[in-house]
Formats: structure tokens, sequence, C-alpha cells
């Protein structure tokens, strides 16, 4: 028989099942909630303790552990009191025997009822009438007693109770916080649950950055950490963040790499700043500041570096064209190592400055007398930018002109490592002036002009915004192409010359760079204007030039014949060069200025006629001075041979003074040599020579004056020279006083019949002198008798 179960009783059960969710759920969610607060208050109370004691926020770390252990505690509660009693399986036995033990009355008939219908669905019984019937009764009555049951009877609230009022106050707590003081809930939201470095609504706020020079630039930490040029002052400044109270005092404490440690209080810097320098900073240091309420919650960090510097420098340049000196071989070399800071180049040089540094660089400031060049890379990306700004004498920038990269290669490297600077020395004007007209229509744009030198200062940023402090300076200098250096001289002539007379030249003729061309140029005393007569051979692209009489080749003479010049006129000659500059020149040079007065043939014979008398009365002079040198040598030899106790001259001392007076007088006879070749010279340039003068001095003076130099002269005073260091060191010596004293004869000899010549030649001269005398005698009676002639003709006439 199938057995007919109360629908009475399977509500009760599943009202009992329902009844026990709710309340597992009730008491769960409360006890989440009460731990959540207290959690809350507990992780609130540690902070504001950490605060009080250290006035630092609880380090991220911590602060991450204490959110771990609340969640997990959370969690924990969660699942104990909500998910694991949630998944208990609540059956119908269990549900009716929880019944029976809280209703006594039921006396087993519910769990009977229960059991029997699990059984009949698993496996259904045959049982006989009457047990059916009992069965049945059972069933009945069961459900009859449950309809009166209460079911809350089966629940202990005090559990449920406890839990609601704590969540209660827990949410209450929360919620009146929330209201009241809604700064704490977001407070502890970014203690834990953003994890914020800093989180305390301080009274005090500072803000650490450094100052860093020249030129009193801000610098920031990055992530806490600073890098500082090693070996210079480090300033450090606090700042009252905006909104913030100044504190009364600041503290800085610090440590060193080396472990050295300090603690100072900050100077106060004008309105909400505090600094402090640290002297000469050679090591790494990190620092903590303290304020009022501020305290650094993490220590900041300065790393020492070296500052920016150049490894090598190096000049690229481009010579002008007409120097030649872009081609191999000739003059400097394009690349120029700068190793002393200075760099000399030709005027109109264009030229890379390219510079090697030890650091990566982002910007470079190169400053000079009127110009201030910024070359900056503000990222790896892009292209680096130089800005060149042209100053008047006050230092405002007149005109901003940005550079081209017309050379190869950019302004900056890749790395900045490389650094390029081109430039232009220049002193054409107008290149120059461009520079600072804003009315200009065009600017030399390919690099810096520099006006003809100037010292530039080259600043260095890397890209740890470190700059050095001493800038490097280096003096840039353009050589101004000089004139042609002009040395000449007249071969053979005076101040006076004749009219057909020709006038030999000699000297060199110098440039820097080359000469293009040279010239006489002359003119007569009452001319305003010179003339120029081309040489008859031109120095063309070479930079000496040099001018000879030994050789055809090389030779050049000025005709004085094709002027036909009058007698009086006075002529004034130069040599002129002219060099190859063709940006600033081209240069022109002259030589000395000679003075040349026309006289007649018969004035200029009567000049050196006066010439050769001077000659022979130093001649003269000359024998008369070795004349009594030899009878003082002489006198010495006899007297002291003679009479050991004499106190006559020594003949060491005689010997002495004859080799002086020897090297004198040798000296002197090779110059009455020269003059005497001088004034056959000139004679022969001024083409007044005759075949018997010429001989005559060349083969009775000049010659015997050449011999008696190499031989008598130079083997006299040799043995002069031998004698005399014999006596002096006390040696023995083959060349005695007699050897000596014949020597000083046959020279005395050989220069007395020279003179004789000399006073022949004089006497020669002399009657020229006096046939020219009796010419002018009878020029003059000429002239005086067609005076006399005309006068009478008039006289008959009127």
């Amino acid at each position: 028989m199938d057995l007919k179960i109360p629908e009475q009783i399977d509500q009760i059960l599943s009202q009992l099942r329902a009844a026990i969710r709710r309340y597992v759920v009730l008491r769960g969610t409360a006890l989440v909630l009460t731990v959540i607060a207290i959690l809350f208050w507990i992780t609130l109370g540690i902070d504001n303790a950490w605060f009080g004691i250290t006035r630092l926020e609880i380090p991220r770390s911590v602060r991450f552990v204490i959110l771990l252990i609340c969640l997990s505690i959370i969690v924990l509660v969660f699942y104990q009191t909500l998910i694991w009693q949630m998944l208990v399986k609540l059956r119908r036995r269990a549900l009716a025997l929880l019944l029976e033990r809280t209703f006594p009355e039921l006396n087993d008939r519910l769990i009977t009822v229960v059991e029997l219908s699990e059984q009949d669905k698993n496996q259904p019984a045959s049982r006989g009438t009457l047990s059916d019937k009992m069965v049945q009764k059972t069933i009945d009555d069961a459900g009859n007693l449950v309809k009166s049951l209460e079911t809350n009877r089966v629940f202990d609230f005090g559990p449920l109770r406890t839990a609601i009022v704590l969540a209660s106050v827990a949410v209450v707590s929360l919620a009146a916080t929330a209201a009241a003081s809604p700064g704490t809930l977001s407070h502890w939201s970014n203690a834990y649950l953003k994890l914020a470095e800093e989180y305390w609504n301080r009274k005090n706020g500072l803000e650490i950055v450094s100052i860093a020079q020249p030129g009193d630039r801000v610098r920031e930490f990055k992530n806490r950490t600073l890098k500082h040029a090693a070996g210079t002052d480090l300033t450090i400044v606090a700042r009252v963040q905006e909104g913030k109270t100044a504190p009364d005092q600041v503290m800085i404490s610090y440590r060193t790499k080396t472990d050295t440690r300090g603690k100072a209080v900050m100077a106060p810097a004008g309105e909400g700043e505090f600094r402090y320098t640290i002297g000469n900073l050679v090591d790494d240091l990190q620092f903590t500041i303290t304020g009022g309420d501020f305290t650094t919650v993490e220590p900041f960090s300065v790393i020492t570096v070296p500052e920016p510097a150049i490894e090598s420098l190096v000049a690229n340049c481009t010579f002008p064209e007409y120097t030649g000196w872009n081609q191999p071989g000739i003059g400097d070399e394009r690349e120029q190592v700068i190793g002393t800071a200075e760099l000399n180049v030709p005027m109109e040089t264009t030229l890379v400055l390219q510079a090697a540094s030890t650091s990566p660089i982002r910007i470079v400031r190169i400053l000079g007398r009127r110009f201030e060049l910024t070359i900056e890379k503000k990222s790896a990306n892009e292209e680096p930018v130089a800005i060149c700004r042209y100053l008047d004498d006050l230092g405002v920038a007149r005109r901003e002109v940005k550079l081209t990269q017309k050379y190869s290669g950019p302004f900056l490297s890749e790395d900045g490592r490389q650094i390029s600077i081109p430039a232009l020395i220049t002193e054409v004007e107008s290149t120059i002036q461009n520079c600072f007209d804003k009315e200009a229509e065009s600017c030399y744009a390919d690099g810096i002009v520099i006006d003809r030198e100037d010292k530039l200062s080259i600043l260095l940023e890397d890209v740890d915004q470190i700059v050095n402090l001493k800038p490097i300076r280096i003096h840039v200098r353009g050589v101004v192409d000089e004139s042609p250096e002009v040395k000449t001289r007249l071969v053979g002539i005076g101040r006076a010359i004749t009219r057909k007379a020709f006038l030999p030249v000699e000297g060199e003729l110098q440039d820097d760079y080359g000469l293009i061309s040279a010239a006489f140029q002359y003119r007569l005393e009452q001319q305003k204007e010179p003339v120029l007569l081309p040489l008859k051979r031109q120095p063309v692209d070479t930079r000496f030039y040099e001018i000879s009489q030994q050789e055809e080749s090389t030779s050049e003479r000025f005709d004085v014949m094709p002027l036909d010049l009058e007698v009086g006129n006075i002529l004034y000659l130069n040599l002129t060069a002219t060099d190859n500059d063709t940006i600033n020149g081209p240069h022109l040079s002259l030589s000395e200025t000679y003075r040349l007065k026309i006289v007649t043939d018969e004035e200029l014979l009567s000049i050196l006629h006066q010439d050769e008398l001077n000659l022979r009365r130093r001649f003269e002079q000359l024998i008369e001075e070795l004349t009594r040198s030899r009878d003082d040598f002489a006198t010495a030899m006899t007297e002291n041979a003679d009479d050991p106790t004499d106190d006559s001259l020594p003949v060491g001392d005689a010997v002495q003074r004859s080799l002086n007076t020897l090297r004198k007088d040798s000296v002197e006879t090779d110059a009455i040599r020269v003059a005497f070749e001088s004034i056959q010279l000139e004679m022969v340039n001024n083409r007044i020579d005759t075949p018997q003068v010429r001989i005559r001095l060349q083969s009775k003076i000049i010659d015997p004056l050449t011999d008696l130099l190499e031989d008598e002269f130079a083997t006299t005073e040799e043995h002069f020279r031998l004698l005399d260091f014999a006596l002096r060191e006390s040696t023995q010596t083959d060349i005695t006083a007699d050897l000596c004293l014949n020597d000083l004869d046959g020279l005395l000899t050989g220069l007395r019949q020279i003179l004789l010549e000399m006073r022949k030649l004089e006497s020669f001269q002399e009657v020229i002198e006096l046939l020219k005398g009796i010419i002018d005698e009878e020029k003059a009676l000429k002239a005086q008798t067609e005076e006399e002639r005309k006068n009478k003709l008039i006289d008959l006439l009127n």
C-alpha cells in the first residue's frame, strides 16, 4: 500500500530548512560586518599610533602585509560563518529529529513517518492490513500534531542577537565616522587600499628640490634620486607646499657613502623656503628632512658623478681657396687637434669644431663676445636644434638665427657624446653686420660668425642636468692675411745717378699664401701719381720670390734711359708686390723708397772720386795702426830678451794686442775692398766706366786686397793666435815671435804696395778733375762770350 504523507509534514520541514538558512545568513553577515569594522579600527589605530611615534607613514610593504592579513581574516570568517554552513545539506530525517528533540509530544511519530516514507521510496514494502492501519494512524497523528508546532522554538536566538548587535554597532560606528569625518575613511582607503606613499593630511608639507649652478637652476629629484657633480657644492631646498603651513624649524639628517653622518638646521631663505648647503661633495649621500609634522617617508639619495667634460677637440677646417691649403701637403693640416685651447687659422676659414664628451650631452652652450649659441636635443628621437643669438654691446639679442645642418653629421650625435659646432671666422663687414641687422634679407646660417677672433666659453649639460661649472675655453683667432713682405736693395747704385743709368735690384718678395704680381713703381718729384712698370718675370702663385743679379733668370733692373730725364730731376723708385687674397684683398706692399738725383757724368765721377779719396785715407790709417802694433811687438821682443827685469810691455800682452789689431784691420780691409767693388759697379751701372779705369781698379786694388785677405792676413792671424795660445798655456809650439814679426812685415809690404796704386789712381783722377775744370771754364767762357755778343747786337739795334 502507498503511504500518504500529509502536506503539513512536508511544509513544516521546508519551513524549518528555510529558517535555518536565514539564521545562518543573518548571523554570518553580521559576524563578517563586525570583523570588517573591528579590522578597520584596529588598522586605523595602528596607523595613528605609528604616525604619532614616527611622524611617518607605515611603509607600503608593511601596509600591504596588514591588508593581506585582514583580507585573510575576513575571508576565513566569511567562509566559516556563511559558505561552509550554507554548504551543509539539511536532510529530512535530520530536520525531523530536530523537531522531535524540541517537541517531545511528537513521541517519535514524525521521525517514524519520515523514515517510512524514505524506505517506501527506495524499496516499497508489503505489510499486512493491520500494519497498514497502524502506520496510517501514526501518519495522521503526526500530521495533526505538526499543525500546531512553532518552528522558532528550535532556534537559540542569543548568538544571532549578539551578532546583530555587534554588526549594528560596527555599521553605526563606520557610518558615524563617514558622516562626521569623511577624511578618516579616505585616509584609511589611501593607506590600505590605494597603498599611497603619502596619505597623512599633514599640517606641514615640504617639497624637496636642489639648486644647481650656474644660474640657480632648480633640479627635481626623480624617484627620490638626484645625480650631482662631484666636487661641487650641493644646495638642498625644502619648499612649503601650496596650502601647507611653514614649520618653525626644518632639520636635515644625512649620511655619506663613507659613513660620515651629519645633522643640521636648514636656514630660512625667504618666505616658505629653507636651504642647506654641503660644500665640496665628493661621496654619494642619503638624507632625510623633518619639519613640524612632516618627515620624508624614505631617504633621498644623491649620487655624485663627474662633470661633463671634453675628451678631445678637433677642428676640421676648410681654408679659403686662394691660400691653396686645402691641397694635401700645403700649409697647415685641415684637421687640427686643439691641445692648448688655442686655434689659429687663416681669416675666412670655415671650420667645424668636433668635440668628444665624457657623458651624453643634452644641451651645449657656446658663449662668445657677441653671440650665444645653444644646441639642444630635447629627446632621443628628435633632431638637435641649434639657435644662435647675436648680441649687441649691452648683451641684448639683436637677431636670432637657426643654423642649418649643412655639414656632415648632426650637431649632437644620437648617443650625445659627439658635438659638432660649425663656424666662420671672417672680417668681411657685410657678413658681420647682417648678423646684427634684423632688416637684412639674409644672414649666414651655416654656422656661428666669429668676428676676427674670439674667446669661446663652452658649457655642457648632460642628460642628468649636470653642467660643468668651469667653462671650457678656446681662443679662436683668424690670422689676417698680411701684405707681402718686400725686402730689396739697389746693387751698385748711390744716391746720384746719370740719365743713362740702369738700376740693378736684389731682394726677396714673400707672402703667407702666394704672390700674384710685382712691379717697379716710380715717379718724379713733381708728379703726383706714380707709374707702375711690371717686372719682366712675375712671381705667379709662389709664396717666395728671390731677385738676384747672380743669375740672368732671376735678375731685374730698372732702366732710366727710356725715361729721358733731365739733369737735376729727382726720381723716387719702389718695388711693389701684390698677393692673391681674393676675399679681403688683394694687398699691396712697397719696398723702401729710393730717392735718386739725376746728375751729369762729370758730377758722378767727382762724387766717386771723393769716395775713393775717403777710402784711401781709411786705408792709410789702417796701415799706420798696424805699423804701430808691429813696432810695439818688435820692441817687446827685443827689450824682454836683453833685460828680463825690464818693466816694458810683456811679450804675451804684445802678442795679444797685435792679434786683436789684426782681426780688426782684417775686417776693415775687407770693407774697403767691398767699397771699391761698389765704386766700380756704380760706374758700370751708370755707364760712365772706361776700360782703363775698370781694369786699374780690379787688377791694382780689388784683386790684391782679396789676395791679401785670403793669404797674408789669414796666415799672420793664425800664427799670432797659435803663439798667444802657447804663451798663455805654457806649451811648446813651432810658431816663434820672429816668424810672426816676419809675417807682419810681409803683410805691411803688400798693403803699402796697394796704397801706392791708390795714390796713382788718385793722380789719374786728379788729371780727370783738372780736365773737367778746364772744360767747365771753357763752357763758362763760351757762355760769357755769347752773352757779350748778344748784348753788343742789342746795343747796335738800339
